[in-house]
């Protein structure tokens, strides 16, 4: 990466420490220090962000600031792809959901994805349970609940295979 190039400051991008520069040499904030005591090179914002108790926003925040001072160096965001729902598993999702509920389908699911805080560009692979309960609980009959449920369990299996 060329020095004029910014780095992607999301959730799933990963910094490491600087080897130019130390923490040692400028004043850092607690909430900046507890940051780089979990830089390793491979975690990315979000889970820095989730050890340590800050929202996203206030980590991307820290971050960008590490990242002026000099003190971290970005490694990658390609974690992002290793570990994303294909986009055309919400549309299998919501053609099992318009059979049980009906034309309503999209709007739960939209729904249920904004609830979690989520986009179906971004979400991966290791909230599908979640997703799937949540949308399930929108199911006021139990018999299409567990029909829908079955039917996910085998569209998950999918999404585990590729």
């Amino acid at each position: 990466m060329s020095p004029k190039e910014q780095p992607v400051f999301g959730k799933f991008s990963v910094f490491s420490l600087s080897r130019d520069n130390s923490p040692s040499d400028v004043t850092l904030r607690s909430a900046e220090w507890a940051v780089i005591t979990q830089l390793d090179g491979h975690k990315t914002i979000e889970e820095i962000a989730d050890s340590l108790a800050f929202s996203l926003d206030e980590a991307i925040l820290l971050f960008s600031g590490l990242y002026s001072k000099g003190l971290v160096d970005f490694v990658s965001a390609d974690k992002v792809k290793q570990s994303l729902v294909p986009i055309d598993f919400f549309k299998k999702v919501e053609n099992e959901l318009v059979r049980i509920i009906g034309p309503v389908a999209n709007f739960v699911i939209d729904d249920v994805l904004w609830a979690m805080d989520e986009k179906k560009e971004t979400f991966q692979t290791d909230k599908i349970a979640e997703l799937i309960e949540a949308i399930t609980e929108e199911i006021p009959d139990d018999t299409k609940k567990l029909a829908f449920q079955k039917q996910m369990l085998d569209l998950i299996k999918e999404v585990d295979h590729t």
